[in-house]
């Protein structure tokens, strides 16, 4: 009701002291945008304020894949379904399995319980390392020929051996290593041995043109050491480069009957990218692949120190990232956000992380420096003088960003 009904209805002295409520006409509410003053410092860096400081991630979207009609139809069976090949004849024996026996139920839950607790030792030197299916799982033969291994290999460098795919650091095959090739012709025919890291070319003018050859000995007699063979390429230990992760190096032996004439050069580092698959091809009425080992290895100071002794500096490799999605910058964002964030996600971020590399080196504890007690002894005076984003920095030492700059685990 309005003011002049109330006053008719309600005697004075019944009215109430308060004012009553008055009807007035309904407007529409509007949200105001706070435009320039989204970016006052003190709205954001405040810890006693309402808002609190945040930035929205930019948005990820999926990528899209192609499914083929024709394999999509068809059943889990089909596609599990390995396509069938007939075995080649080469010429060697095939080797006799040892039967294996079988355990009871006892010793099954007995092992069962020391794997549960990891209790259980296994011997590697006793296991049989001939499974094909490692090398399949590496793709050593997609870079290579074909799965044969019938003779035994054995390569150790010093007291590590060469299984299937371990791991040795790059300083450890700085040496050449010790090889053992075992005799199957009584004293007729040869060996040759390629060592080859599948990963080493890294050279742009010669890329998918074939393999690093690190060391090559050909026409080794049948059950003689290794030394009786002629070394065609000099050994060079794995170089991989840093940034390139962990490469394969494998160990292939060739079986022939007649001495071959190799004519490879591996004078330079350049020089000793060879295909072993076009090379098999044109001596494949001569050779005959019998066995494989392979390692993996990785970047070291070794890789620097050989390289550096070759005359040549030592790459640096980085992966690079697809650009994050992010909206297009805008003088006043949609929603209000701490500036120097905002702007940080419109930078290059090789330029962000050396910024945050520089203060993480500038804060690093030594032993000899003790920390300083207060974070800011000039608090009252950065305070007045310094914007709040750049005070707020100062502060973050011991406060919410502390973990961009540090990485202390505790």
């Amino acid at each position: 009701m309005s003011a002049a009904q109330y006053a008719r209805l309600v005697p004075k002295k019944y009215r109430s002291r308060t004012l009553p409520k008055i009807d007035r006409p309904w407007r529409p509410r509007v949200i105001a945008w706070a435009g320039p003053a989204a970016f006052y410092p003190n709205r954001f860096y405040e810890i006693d304020k309402w808002y609190k400081a945040r930035i929205d991630k930019p948005e990820k979207l999926p990528e899209m894949h192609i499914i083929d009609p024709a394999d999509h139809m068809k059943s889990l069976n089909e596609l599990m379904k390995k396509p069938e090949i007939e075995p080649i004849n080469i010429g060697f024996k095939k080797r006799e399995e040892t039967v294996k026996s079988e355990k009871s139920e006892k010793d099954r839950a007995e092992l069962e319980r020391k794997s549960r607790h990891m209790q259980l030792r296994i011997d590697i030197d006793s296991l049989s390392v001939e499974n094909l299916s490692v090398y399949r799982h590496f793709q050593v033969f997609d870079h290579l020929f074909g799965d044969n291994n019938v003779q035994r290999l054995e390569v150790n460098y010093s007291d590590n051996v060469i299984h299937n795919g371990n791991i040795l650091t790059a300083s450890t095959t700085v040496t050449r290593p010790e090889v053992t090739i075992e005799g199957v012709g009584n004293g007729k025919g040869f060996n040759t041995l390629f060592m080859v890291n599948l990963d080493g070319n890294g050279f742009e003018e010669k890329k998918n043109k074939g393999e690093m050859v690190q060391w090559v000995v050909s026409n080794i007699p049948d059950g003689e050491s290794i030394e009786k063979g002629t070394e065609v390429i000099e050994y060079l230990q794995p170089l991989p480069f840093y940034g390139t992760g962990y490469h394969r190096v494998a160990f292939v032996l060739f079986r022939h009957s007649q001495p071959v004439d190799l004519k490879l050069d591996g004078s330079t580092l350049e020089n000793r990218i060879h295909s072993i698959s076009e090379l098999y091809k044109s001596h494949e009425n001569l050779l005959t692949p019998s066995a494989i080992r392979f390692f993996q290895t990785s970047y070291d100071n070794s890789v620097k120190t050989k390289l550096n002794s070759l005359g040549l500096k030592s790459p640096l490799y980085d992966y690079e990232y697809r650009p994050a999605l992010k909206p297009d910058q805008r003088e006043f964002p949609e929603k209000p956000q701490p500036f120097d964030l905002y702007l940080d996600m419109y930078r290059d971020s090789k330029e962000v992380e050396k910024e945050i590399l520089e203060k993480r080196l500038s804060e690093i504890k030594l032993d000899n420096v003790e920390e300083p007690k207060w974070i800011d002894p000039d608090y009252v005076e950065n305070k007045k003088k310094l914007p709040a984003w750049l005070h707020a920095k100062i502060l973050e030492r011991k406060g919410v960003g502390h973990g961009k700059y540090h990485n202390d685990v505790q």
